[in-house]
């Protein structure tokens, strides 16, 4: 498909694929098999629906533009071996936990996510994630490149230890801008999500940890000393195994140090009431 059948538009951050190689290589990332349902986010002309279509799989399709849901409708009304729906719906809005109601299995995700809201459509997908399984997603290069940032660097930060956190992620393949119309200026990365190898058991208060973890890359350029005193913390409110990291900036601390900071402090909290 290499003319869309309707004009992408730029408030919804549309860019459809057209390349049939780079769409077989995303389905088969994901590599669902039979009876597992998929959802896929934004599928647009339908390309990569096409592919998942031809599956013995139970595949619902949500899609905020109402052209391409009246696209979909009339080219999938019939003749797919998947059991097939539509949802006519922004995906920041879509209950996932009421999708996989009636499912044996958790959901998988798949989806060319729009640049604008990658990080938002990740941390909706996080905040209901005892519903999914796995996901495997087109993003923007440079927020691929965020999420997998080691420690250290100036890439690494917020999303990639709250990304680190909810899942264990691997890059598949890089995509050429030149496979999508229209262009986009930037390259795109394919990666894998699996939610269900995550380190969410060791965080022993999880709304800490993520106050903690914003605190703290909010100031990157500050200690973790002089950033934590936003929440009412001075030195003297912690106890002596954490301060070999006070001194220290955020982006110096791996996932393991963050939540071995966070436990420390939540239990010296529970000690002091």
């Amino acid at each position: 498909m290499r003319s869309a059948p309707y004009r992408p538009k730029k408030s919804l951050g549309q860019h459809f694929l057209h390349d049939g190689n780079i769409a077989r290589n995303i389905v088969d990332a994901l590599d669902p098999a039979e009876r597992d349902h998929v959802v896929e986010i934004g599928p647009g002309p339908g390309v990569l629906t096409a592919l998942l279509a031809a599956r013995d799989i139970r595949l619902t399709a949500v899609e905020v533009d109402a052209r391409a849901v009246s696209v979909l409708q009339e080219r999938f009304a019939k003749d797919t071996t998947a059991d097939m729906h539509i949802v006519n719906e922004d995906v920041l809005s879509v209950d996932l936990q009421a999708l996989a109601e009636g499912s044996s299995r958790a959901l998988r995700l798949i989806g060319n996510l729009p640049y604008n809201i990658t990080s938002q459509i990740l941390f909706r997908m996080f905040a209901q994630q005892d519903s999914v399984r796995d996901a495997v997603f087109m993003m923007q290069r440079e927020v691929a490149a965020r999420i997998l940032a080691p420690p250290g660097g100036k890439e690494y930060g917020i999303l990639s230890v709250v990304c680190g956190t909810h899942a264990t992620v691997r890059k598949c393949f890089h995509v050429s801008p030149n496979v999508f119309v229209p262009r986009p200026k930037v390259w795109s990365t394919v990666l894998h999500f699996d939610l269900e190898n995550n380190r969410l058991g060791e965080i022993e208060n999880y709304s800490f940890f993520r106050m903690l973890v914003k605190a703290t890359f909010g100031q990157r350029r500050k200690t973790l000393a002089n950033s934590l005193r936003q929440l009412g913390r001075d030195r003297g409110d912690y106890p002596a195994e954490a301060m070999p990291y006070l001194s220290l900036r955020p982006e110096a601390l791996s996932l393991t140090d963050f939540i071995t900071l966070s436990n420390i402090m939540v239990q010296h909290d529970r000690r002091q009431t």
